[in-house]
């Protein structure tokens, strides 16, 4: 679709709007947010399609697998964004979200879990050795290397869970982190000192840590940032330093057992979830749920953010970790009612029955947020946005193939690594059904939601002190936009100008969980509006893809397009080196990888033309 179809498309659908002040105006009541952020979820891993062709959605065969009510039901009322992204990996995206700082720039370029991890830092491949990238995860803004904070758990010799009062004195623990780090002020902390109540409810895993602190055992280490509540949170509902669950079921006490269990999920033990077997997902939403109507019930005139940040659709998928009777009628495939073979032609395996029943409870889950807000008599006034944190998995079997037409998944450098499926909901700001094909990425949520709540951004954020990193301090800076003006049709792109912007991802690193080889390790990717490149950090070569034209990525058009490529591969350098990107270096000469306006663009060989 041209722009000027596009524009006209929009300001049909909008018009409405038009007279109704502009979004942020002093004076407006100031929303409640809500982001629902789901984990691991592909592109397509949904009823509702995010593929647009020939002027519509167009439903793939993997939007006929799945069933999401709830999802198609957010479309219809708020804006779809088919073209929005996030990291490939869980930690960077979630850090660039609460940072607003690009992966490049913050440093948290792979998942982060314990302190001072060295396996983590040092793992290698293709040759290559990563940087001394930030290891120990993000930190609240003036974290130094050593010093005092609360563990975000605690637990008594009944293995009974509780949180110490943050900042209090009693409990606090000595941290010392001997690997890099990075501090932010969080947009959560800047919200809650403009007057949110702010709850966090979820998967946090931004900071390196251990929950399951035990007083009368060992003292495993922890550091600030595992604990939500040091980004400004006012309420931490089972959120720690893990990135996914030991268990989802609640008859396995979410992994919870005797002794340190390092994924298990910490402080779902209220509410009687173990002895009624209650889905993680869903006990997570009714404790997420019950906090937001305690907040309303008591302060009506307070708006609250709520991060409900799910735990699925994370692995595991087996049978003794996510069957559970209340998303599945059976065990047997063929007698499981509630759970139905799908509507793809193609029967389930146990693997797919058990990630479909993920998608299930988490559509639930979003359907019961948005009842309770109907509920509370707020939803009119309550931005809501739903997004995951980068691409679904893709490595075996039919899930081999789960983020198709895309190529790849999560970890890769491909779009099926980072294309993600974005809804907001806003009403009498976002017009009911509309669609956007503006990209926008995931640091750009900073500023969208500051603007949204009426919160200025401070003229100084955080600087990670100098000593944490051999090449100095490292400030805080904002590299995201708002996409405010896109949702609420005051234009149709970020830039004010309507320019396309260049998106960039920096990944240095050896991805310990997914396949070797280049699509999943050691890269940089840049997009500018139809055009991707990607630089391979282990043979310094070059892909460029027309995404307009070939969505899969299946034609490499680095040597035959030499002019695009070199000005994607100039930009590349030039925001890589303004953001202090880290590079990997090489095995056998210790010698860092080029940036890569620092490789000659490839040509086509001698005596080979293009083709009129």
């Amino acid at each position: 679709m041209t722009r000027r179809a596009f524009l006209q498309l929009l300001g049909a659908g909008v018009a409405g709007l038009a007279a109704r002040t502009s979004v942020g105006a002093q004076g407006e009541k100031r929303p409640n947010i809500v982001l629902f952020m789901v984990d691991d979820m592909g592109w397509q891993d949904t009823s509702q399609p995010f593929l647009y062709r020939h002027g519509k959605l167009v439903p793939t065969r993997l939007n006929r697998r799945y069933r999401t009510p709830n999802m198609e039901r957010l479309a219809r009322e708020g804006m779809l964004f088919t073209q929005a992204y996030a990291c490939a990996v869980c930690s960077p995206t979630r850090c660039s979200l609460m940072s607003g700082m690009n992966a490049a720039r913050h440093r948290v370029t792979d998942w982060t879990l314990g302190v001072n991890q060295q396996n983590r830092l040092t793992l290698s491949g293709e040759g290559l050795t990563p940087p001394r990238w930030a290891a120990n995860g993000l930190q609240p803004a003036g974290t130094q290397p050593r010093g005092q904070c609360q563990p975000p758990w605690r637990s008594d010799s009944s293995g009974k869970y509780y949180q110490p009062s943050f900042g209090a004195a009693e409990g606090a623990v000595d941290y010392e982190m001997q690997l890099p780090y990075t501090c932010a002020k969080a947009f959560p902390a800047l919200l809650r000192e403009r007057g949110y109540y702010t709850i966090h409810c979820g998967k946090a895993h931004w900071g390196a840590g251990s929950s399951h602190y035990n007083e009368e055992a060992s003292q495993a280490p922890t550091t600030p940032g595992a604990d939500p509540r040091a980004f400004g949170f006012d309420e931490n509902i089972a959120g720690s330093e893990i990135g996914g669950p030991a268990n989802y079921r609640g008859d396995k006490r979410y992994g919870n057992g005797s002794g340190y269990v390092q994924f298990a999920t910490p402080g779902l033990d209220e509410n009687g979830y173990y002895e009624r077997n209650v889905f993680q997902t869903d006990a997570l939403a009714d404790m997420a749920l019950r906090s937001v109507e305690r907040h309303v019930t008591a302060h009506p005139d307070q708006p609250f953010y709520l991060y409900f940040a799910l735990y699925a659709l994370h692995a595991p998928l087996g049978d003794e970790t996510t069957w559970d009777a209340s998303r599945s009628a059976s065990q047997d495939l063929a007698l499981d009612t509630l759970n139905p073979n799908p509507n793809d032609g193609l029967a389930w395996n146990k693997v797919e029955r058990n990630y479909g029943t993920l998608i299930k409870g988490m559509d639930d889950a979003l359907g019961a947020v948005l009842d309770k807000l109907e509920a509370l008599g707020v939803a009119e006034n309550t931005l809501v946005l739903f997004m995951a944190d980068n691409g679904g998995l893709s490595v075996s079997g039919r899930l081999a193939q789960a983020n198709a037409p895309l190529r790849g998944g999560k970890g890769s450098c491909y779009e099926g690594g980072t294309r993600e499926p974005l809804i907001v909901r806003w009403p009498g700001h976002i017009a009911a059904g509309s669609i956007t094909h503006e990209p926008v990425i995931i640091e750009d949520f900073y500023p969208t939601l500051l603007e949204a709540a009426q919160v200025p951004l401070p003229e100084a954020l955080a600087e990670t002190p100098a000593g944490v990193y051999d090449d100095g301090a490292l400030a805080q800076v904002i590299d995201g936009e708002s996409f405010l003006p896109v949702l609420c049709a005051q234009r149709a792109t970020v830039r004010e100008d309507g320019q396309p912007r260049a998106l960039l991802w920096h990944y240095p690193n050896q991805w310990g969980e997914g396949p070797a080889g280049r699509s999943y390790n050691f890269y940089s990717a840049l997009r500018r509006g139809a055009w991707k490149l990607i630089y391979q950090h282990s043979d310094r070569s070059f892909e460029l893809y027309d995404l307009e034209h070939d969505l899969s990525e299946s034609r490499n058009l680095a040597a035959m397009r030499p002019e695009i490529t070199q000005a994607l591969r100039d930009e590349m350098g030039r925001l890589l080196r303004a953001r202090r990107a880290q590079m990997p270096s090489v095995q056998a000469s210790g010698e860092r990888v080029p940036y890569p306006d620092e490789v000659p663009v490839p040509t086509l060989p001698a005596g080979i033309t293009l083709q009129p």
